[in-house]
């Protein structure tokens, strides 16, 4: 049952992030230098409101819902701005694209390819989590310390019209944790997927 808590955890906290989201990157900006410009020549910058359109593979009851939304959150505004020739994401003023609730994530530098229309990018990272004990609202999924978890996501964000986009964040997780009944380790794999409308 710890292993499983575990895993669920992971799918939740997942990371990584990263990307038009999970991230945390920077997309290659085009050249122009006013804002108008830049949004001509870069449509993906705005303020988008996100809806989560769903997570694969579902969670068990054991995992309440309250915390999959917080973790995952259903509706998050992520942000494109320009920033030193660069596009910036942030996701509700984070640099993840999840909540990750207090613990630390170690976010590795992604590599982006943006589409060469400016209407998609794609954002391949990863990063590692490391917590002696699991802090706040996730204490209540049991006693779990010395948990670490390395992660790699890919970020997919498309425009589909002028101010709708598409984003589709997909993740794999390995860790290792100590539980009631000792070490143990996991592996994960999953898929979440959001709309968005240019605010």
């Amino acid at each position: 049952m710890q292993k499983w808590i575990v895993a669920v955890f992971f799918i939740l906290t997942l990371a990584s992030l990263l990307a038009l989201p999970s991230g945390c990157g920077f997309f290659k900006k085009s050249s122009g230098s006013s804002s108008n410009i830049a949004v001509a020549t870069e449509p993906l910058t705005s303020n988008w409101k996100m809806t989560r359109v769903s997570i694969d593979s579902p969670f068990p009851a054991i995992m309440p819902g309250l915390i999959v939304d917080q973790l995952i959150p259903k509706s998050p505004t992520w942000s494109i701005s320009l920033t030193g020739g660069q596009l910036k994401p942030t996701y509700d003023g984070r640099v993840t694209w999840f909540n990750p609730l207090g613990l630390v994530v170690n976010v590795k530098t992604p590599s982006i390819t943006e589409g060469a229309d400016k209407k998609s990018v794609t954002l391949s990272g990863g990063g590692t989590i490391q917590a002696g004990k699991l802090p706040g609202p996730l204490a209540l999924l049991g006693s779990v310390s010395n948990l670490t978890i390395d992660y790699t996501d890919t970020i997919v964000v498309t425009m589909t019209s002028q101010d709708q986009i598409s984003a589709i964040i997909t993740y794999s997780a390995s860790g290792s944790y100590t539980g009631s009944k000792g070490p143990d380790s996991f592996n994960n794999a999953a898929t979440v997927k959001y709309t968005g409308t240019r605010k």
